[in-house]
C-alpha cells in the first residue's frame, strides 16, 4: 500500500477501516467513540486542506488503528480488570483528568464506575427512559455514589449527563423487560 499510485485511495481505505473498527471497539462507549471520531476527522481535515502529505496521514491513520486496537483491551489494565461496561462509565467519570483531582486517581474512578455500573443494574426500570421522574431518581441514585466517593461537586453535573448520556447506549441490554 506504500508504493500505490493513489495514495489517497489507501488512506480513504484505511479511514474506512479505522471507523469500522472503532465502531466496534467503542459500541458503548459514547466518551472515547466521540474522541477517536474527532481525531479522525481532524486528521481528515488536515489532510484534505493539503497540511498532511499522503505518507503523513497514512502514517497516522496506521498510528490511529494501533491505538483503537489496544482500546479494546483498556480495560486489563486496572485490578481487577474492568468490563467494558465499567470501562465505558469509568471514561464518563474521569473526564478532564478528574484523575488528578480525586484522593487516590485512577483506582477510586474505578470504584466509582464499578459502584455505578452495579446501582444503575440493580436499580433500572423498564420506562426509565422515557419518564422524567425515573431518571429523576437515577440522577439521584448517580449524585449519592459520586459524592460517596468524594467526587467534585463543581464536575459533578458534566459527570452525571455523562453517566445517563452513557447509560443510553445500554438501555437495549440492560433494561428488564416488562411483565
Amino acid at each position: 500500500m506504500e508504493n500505490s499510485e493513489t495514495p489517497h485511495l489507501v488512506a480513504e481505505a484505511l479511514r474506512r477501516l479505522i471507523q469500522q473498527k472503532m465502531r466496534e471497539v467503542t459500541k458503548h462507549n459514547i466518551v472515547r467513540h466521540e474522541s477517536f471520531a474527532e481525531r479522525l476527522d481532524d486528521l481528515m481535515r488536515r489532510y484534505m486542506l493539503q497540511q498532511l502529505t499522503s505518507a503523513q496521514v497514512i502514517a497516522e491513520l496506521a498510528a490511529m488503528a494501533a491505538e483503537i486496537s489496544a482500546e479494546a483491551r483498556r480495560g486489563e489494565h486496572f485490578d481487577p480488570p474492568l468490563s467494558h461496561a465499567e470501562l465505558a462509565f469509568y471514561d464518563a467519570v474521569a473526564h478532564r483528568n478528574m484523575a488528578e483531582l480525586i484522593a487516590g486517581g485512577d483506582d477510586t474512578l474505578a470504584r466509582i464506575a464499578r459502584a455505578l455500573v452495579k446501582d444503575i443494574r440493580e436499580n433500572l426500570s423498564v420506562d426509565w427512559l422515557s419518564r422524567e421522574p425515573v431518571r429523576a431518581k437515577l440522577r439521584s441514585r448517580i449524585r449519592r455514589v459520586l459524592a460517596k466517593f468524594d467526587y467534585p461537586p463543581e464536575e459533578e453535573r458534566k459527570a452525571v449527563d455523562l453517566v445517563l448520556k452513557q447509560m443510553e447506549t445500554f438501555a437495549q441490554e440492560w433494561a428488564p423487560k416488562a411483565k
